[in-house]
């Protein structure tokens, strides 16, 4: 009889056995695991947890000493403790810090207390980041910016060519008043102005600019930005007033393209007309124009004369950046009866923090000899953060922050040469915005 022989096991079998085998193995193992975590484990121990406050919450029985130390604007009404320094006994129930520490405290009145500021040495007040606030008051109250009109003003614009450009009103209101923002200076204090251009490119620094300056620097903006008007209003509503800049040949752009809508100094005059009707007409709100460069324009009086004879006649202001030729603008001004102010100072020609504060000193000293200065800058963000460090201490140095429009005056004609304009820098005070 043959004998029987066994095949080989399946290989297939065999893995699907051993695995099944080491699922049972280890599953039984964790679960014992789990059941003695379970009967014997700490469930506030299982892991690494943290707490989370919809609102704040302070132990008031024993505040932490940053706590006890910080005084909040809010909170300044109320009566606080204030160590009394006039005995110099330290006390043995507080912890030794290594200084002397008083032994008694005394309740002060938060009206003897400046925690956020200096008092004012003229007048009874607290000074909160440069605004002086009275009794009385609130620093929301001194702080408040009031809105300017939204623009087109009734009366104000005229239709020309399919176009909407400003106008002297019908009652002989300018756009140049209408637009800008009041000032009033009644203590006849030196004043500085600050205009801060290049706004519109970028959307970031130009929301910067018009939420965080003061609504007394007036801001600039580029003829070609996105969204102009929504900008010129949203800057209006902020208390800014507005110019809008004016592209002029210059001498040399370098790697900068002309820009298409350029005044140029070899064209005739019914081409640069039709070119700045174009700029007046991309927006409205604004009281004047400021030059984009312009060397090579403002060296030919023949093709800057019509321009500035235009500006005058439909009632805007001209702000000179600097860069224009300094004797013909004076002279060209004063024939043309055109509203006219000169920079000072280009406050960051330099972009670094020293020579923008070299600048500030510069406008100071400007205005404490002459009455006036004026600086113009562009909406880089040192600038922006070093233009509302600087107008914030302005007023304690005896110095009014004014609006660009508070500067510019109608020239003298050249017919008087006795008589100057009234600008920056000149010994005249700069003059009052009539609607201030």
């Amino acid at each position: 009889m043959a004998n029987r022989r066994d095949g080989e096991p399946s290989p297939l079998r065999t893995g699907v056995v051993h695995t099944g085998l080491s699922l049972l193995v280890f599953g039984g193992v964790a679960g014992a695991l789990g059941a003695v975590i379970y009967l014997m484990g700490d469930p506030s121990e299982a892991g690494p947890k943290q707490t989370l406050a919809l609102f704040e919450t302070t132990n008031s029985a024993a505040p932490p000493l940053k706590t006890r130390l910080k005084t909040d604007i809010t909170t300044a009404s109320l009566s606080i403790e204030t160590p009394d320094y006039s005995e110099d006994a330290g006390s043995g129930d507080l912890p030794d810090l290594g200084v002397d520490v008083p032994d008694e405290t005394v309740v002060a009145a938060a009206e003897t207390v400046d925690p956020v500021g200096e008092g004012d040495a003229e007048t009874a007040g607290v000074r909160i980041n440069g605004k002086l606030v009275k009794p009385g008051e609130s620093y929301g109250e001194v702080t408040r910016v009031v809105s300017l009109e939204r623009a087109p003003i009734a009366g104000m614009t005229e239709r020309l060519d399919g176009m909407t450009l400003p106008r002297v009103s019908p009652d002989g209101l300018a756009p140049a008043d209408a637009y800008a923002r009041p000032f009033i200076n009644p203590g006849n204090k030196p004043v500085v102005a600050i205009v801060v251009g290049g706004l519109g490119i970028n959307a970031t620094h130009t929301r910067s600019a018009i939420d965080e300056l003061p609504p007394e620097v007036t801001l600039s903006f580029a003829p070609d930005a996105t969204s102009l008007q929504t900008w010129i209003n949203r800057a209006r509503a902020a208390g800014h007033e507005v110019l809008i800049e004016t592209p002029m040949e210059a001498y040399d752009y370098g790697r900068m393209k002309m820009h298409p809508l350029t005044l140029l100094a070899s064209d005739n005059e019914a081409r640069n007309q039709a070119r700045l009707d174009r700029i007046l007409s991309r927006s409205t709100g604004y009281f004047g124009l400021i030059n984009s460069q312009g060397s090579k324009i403002g060296d030919d009086e023949t093709a800057m004369k019509p321009m500035l004879q235009a500006v005058s006649e439909r009632g805007l202001a001209f702000i000179d950046d600097g860069g224009l030729n300094a004797a013909n603008m004076k002279q060209l001004s004063g024939e043309t009866r055109l509203r006219y102010v000169r920079a000072d100072s280009a406050i960051d020609a330099k972009l670094s923090a020293e020579d923008i504060s070299s600048e500030f000193m510069e406008l100071e000293s400007q205005a404490l000899e002459h009455g006036a200065a004026l600086g113009s800058g562009f909406a880089f963000p040192i600038t922006i953060e070093m233009v509302k460090t600087w107008t914030a201490g302005l007023e304690q140095k005896g110095i009014v922050l004014a609006p660009v429009s508070a500067l510019a005056a109608t020239a003298v004609s050249v017919e008087n040469p006795g008589e100057d304009s009234v600008r920056t820098g000149s010994l005249e005070q700069p003059p009052v915005n009539p609607h201030g």
